[in-house]
């Protein structure tokens, strides 16, 4: 960030805080909806927040059907949700790209509840759905587009009661290993490989290699807990009046989300990106 933003910068922080502050005051506590007969269906349950929510779930009650993509292959996170040998934890094949096998699944839980109740949707973005940030427009794409699909879906949605809620989460790149540096070369190496003579010629070899390097330096980064985003979750899932948006993350990253978010774009930019000039 620019040290020369000054009183700008100072008021919209000033401003930002306080509706934090405001936000965090004590609510009158609402009672919980029980977890007890209900299910919840969780997709990429090998890995991450997946694995981690299917687990929390089921210890709080929940019939948990853990979607997988390498069951079919004995992968190491659907063996360890099928070694509980719970009847409350039913790990299902679900390669979320396909569309027979999500068809599957989807029968199978029909099946498997005698009376299904209205639900939620509880769909997991990033804060990179609201904002971007440079060399990261591929992921930012991905999850602007989720976030497009859930905030349309939650309009659709109000005449049958199904209430659509998304999770927001900061960086927790350390609390699910979902980035290594094998894979991060595996990538580099499949991008340079297919791109252009001109591409690269432009950009040189010296640009991309500085670009892995920073890339890898993100592998241990951000938080190391996921508590934050399965507590969010969690509450979108059982309050009887859940928020449309949660945003798991520090302080700093939600004041950025709202400067980036509410700002005019220049000085966002100005204030956070280097090299943007007013």
């Amino acid at each position: 960030m620019r040290s020369g933003a000054g009183l700008l910068l100072a008021l919209g922080a000033a401003g930002v805080l306080l509706l934090r502050l405001l936000l965090l005051l004590p609510r009158r506590a609402r009672r919980a909806l029980p977890a007890e007969g209900k299910a919840v269906l969780i997709t990429g349950c090998d890995k991450g927040f997946g694995h981690a929510l299917a687990k929390c779930l089921h210890a709080k009650g929940f019939t948990v059907f853990a979607g997988c993509l390498l069951m079919d292959e004995n992968g190491d996170g659907a063996r360890e949700l099928r070694n509980m040998k719970s009847d409350r934890m039913k790990v299902l094949q679900m390669d979320v790209c396909s569309d027979q096998e999500v068809a599957q699944a989807v029968d199978f839980v029909k099946r498997t509840l005698k009376e299904p109740d209205k639900g939620r949707v509880v769909n997991i973005t990033s804060m990179l759905g609201r904002m971007v940030s440079p060399s990261r427009s591929c992921y930012c794409v991905s999850k602007f587009g989720v976030a497009a699909f859930s905030d349309c879906l939650r309009q659709e949605m109000y005449r049958w009661g199904v209430r659509v809620v998304l999770i927001e989460p900061s960086n927790f790149v350390a609390a699910t290993g979902i980035l290594t540096a094998a894979g991060i070369d595996r990538q580099a190496e499949a991008l340079w490989s297919g791109a252009t003579d001109t591409v690269r010629e432009d950009y040189g070899s010296e640009y991309f290699t500085r670009h892995v390097a920073l890339m890898k330096s993100f592998v241990n980064s951000g938080l190391k807990d996921m508590s934050l985003v399965l507590n969010d979750i969690t509450e979108a899932l059982t309050s009887p009046c859940p928020k449309n948006r949660y945003n798991p993350m520090e302080t700093y990253w939600w004041v950025r989300l709202q400067v980036m978010t509410h700002l005019p774009t220049a000085i966002a930019d100005w204030l956070y990106v280097p090299g943007a000039t007013l």
